[in-house]
């Protein structure tokens, strides 16, 4: 078979378009073209009844566009979105640890807060793609993280640590023009780190932004480009599509990350060990180490096409032996401290030093809450604490209260019962803390919580299990997909043909990984991308079982 290049820009035969364009069309199935506020989907309104999972034929058509896209296709707003029936635009509910208290949130904290209605922009002349690219000035990925219906948070690395102005918009039909929404000065630390939470977006809608040096009417350099969606409406229901990865490696050429950027995907999911910072002790070894990390091309791609959640597995620290907060002396326990303090100023996460808190939760609509939990910081073998009991109080009570019609748990090590030949290294995972892992199978069983999809890594393997290999109660009927972008297992094929009913799908090879969640037919599509070939290594319509 022959290998595809996925440096190449694809175009497909109907329109000419790059293939991402093309499914951004709208044509993947029920995302509508339409400006923000105008006519909208709502869960209460017909949508259809077929069997359509929102997903493509699933064919791939191999190659990815440059790390940024173009095109008037490519910048359409694109929107599902009600008015709220509570007049509320919320995408994030929190937990009280102390009193279980549910509450939403749109703010972030302490982070440097802007906005006000951003629905409108100003029509003016802008090229942003005529101004010179600088990875000098710019030489990391660009990112957006904790999309809300109406507020995101951006991060940037700016090397030279002076101000730069980030600019947001939003294509418009005519060329040359663009529907400015945003433009503000961003000052970085000292050290060239800035975090930005800008407010008052519109929900639901694709936006462009960069990051430029120079006066407006006269641009030096400029960033990447990059584009992201907010979260749709609270009382919204359509399909959503994520893409996720996690335990790229240390080779630096990931063709996983490469091909499943010329994918649509609504959000981008990053389960852990994203960079391999083993080793490092100061801050300001971390820091290099992620520079290097995010330098590399994958991560330029992936992270530029959509806005990203992300959490953390071991090696953002260090290994397994060396995150146990129980046996660390002072010595280590300043090098934890210095490894959060470099992966927090950088990513865009709402979270303040020194403990940052990770856990947290998103909705987009009703379609999907996404549930991102810490299931590292918070480890206590002694008292077989896996999280601790704020952070179980939180994942229990989203999943019993969560309105949406999937509950997705991004869950950086598995929760599934793996089969024996795993049992020696129990201790690092769900399974080696069996009391809080039946906790939370037992929640789901007593309260017959339908539809939680658990999402994880860390194992160097891509799977789609159920979590046991025998019961028919709901919580082992719950279904968990499991990805490496990059690293691999090297026990060949360990999982093909093991206990059939529990595995699906298991490989010990790195995947590209789109994952669409369609509530009308209440159904999950997985697509595993070969990253040798770009073409499908698995494509299935899934449900609970």
């Amino acid at each position: 078979m022959t290998k595809k290049d996925p440096r190449k820009a694809t175009t497909t035969d109907a329109n000419d378009l790059p293939r991402r364009d093309f499914l951004r069309l709208g044509l993947t199935s029920a995302t509508l073209l339409v400006g923000c506020g105008d006519d909208t989907i709502s869960a209460s309104e017909t949508f259809g009844t077929d069997s359509d999972t929102g997903t493509t034929d699933g064919s791939s058509t191999g190659d990815t566009i440059d790390p940024t896209t173009s095109g008037s296709a490519g910048e359409t707003s694109t929107t599902s979105t009600t008015t709220s029936t509570t007049g509320e635009t919320t995408g994030e509910t929190t937990v009280d640890p102390t009193t279980g208290t549910t509450t939403s949130d749109t703010t972030t904290g302490d982070t440097t807060t802007t906005g006000g209605e951003l629905c409108d922009g100003e029509l003016i002349e802008f090229d942003p793609e005529s101004v010179e690219l600088s990875e000098a000035l710019f030489p990391l990925a660009i990112m957006v993280g904790e999309m809300k219906p109406t507020s995101v948070m951006v991060a940037i690395f700016i090397a030279d640590a002076a101000p730069k102005l980030l600019r947001i918009w939003r294509q418009s039909d005519e060329p040359g023009l663009v529907e400015l929404v945003h433009e503000e000065e961003i000052s970085p630390d000292e050290e060239g780190y800035a975090k930005l939470s800008v407010e008052g977006l519109c929900p639901g809608t694709w936006y462009r932004y960069g990051y430029f040096d120079g006066e407006p009417d006269s641009f030096i350099a400029r960033s990447l480009l990059g584009e992201f969606r907010t979260a749709i409406e609270e009382d919204a229901l359509e399909p959503l599509t994520i893409a996720m990865s996690s335990c790229n490696g240390d080779e630096f050429d990931w063709p996983s990350l490469d091909f499943t950027a010329d994918e649509y995907y609504d959000l981008f999911i990053h389960l852990g060990d994203m960079a391999y910072n083993d080793g490092a002790e100061t801050l300001a070894e971390y820091r290099a180490s992620w520079r290097k990390y995010l330098s590399a091309g994958g991560f330029k791609k992936v992270y530029s096409r959509s806005g990203l959640y992300a959490t953390w597995d071991d090696h953002e620290i260090d290994d397994n032996s060396n995150f146990d907060r129980e046996t660390m002396d002072p010595g280590e326990l300043e090098r934890r401290q210095n490894a959060m303090d470099a992966y927090f100023e950088l990513m865009p996460i709402d979270a303040e030093g020194p403990e940052y808190r990770l856990w947290r939760t998103f909705r987009w609509g009703l379609t999907a809450e996404f549930i991102i939990l810490d299931c590292r910081y918070e480890r206590r073998p002694s008292i077989d604490q896996y999280i601790s009991p704020a952070q179980m109080l939180f994942l229990k009570d989203r999943l019993l209260n969560s309105p949406c019609h999937f509950k997705v748990v991004v869950n950086s090590v598995p929760i599934t019962n793996m089969p024996t030949v795993w049992d020696v290294a129990a201790g690092d995972r769900w399974e080696g803390y069996p009391e809080q892992r039946a906790e939370v199978l037992s929640h789901i069983n007593d309260n017959n919580i339908e539809n939680v999809w658990f999402l994880s890594g860390d194992f160097h393997v891509t799977f789609v299990s159920r979590l046991e290999p025998n019961g028919d109660d709901l919580a082992s009927r719950t279904r968990e997909i499991a990805i490496t972008g990059g690293n691999e297992n090297p026990i060949p094929e360990f999982l093909t043909g093991l206990n059939p009913p529990q595995f699906e799908y298991g490989r010990h090879k790195a995947r590209g990984c789109l994952i669409t969640f369609d509530p009308m037919s209440n159904a999950v599509n997985v697509r595993f991308i070969d990253p040798e070939t770009g073409d499908d290594a698995y494509n299935e319509s899934l449900t609970q079982g």
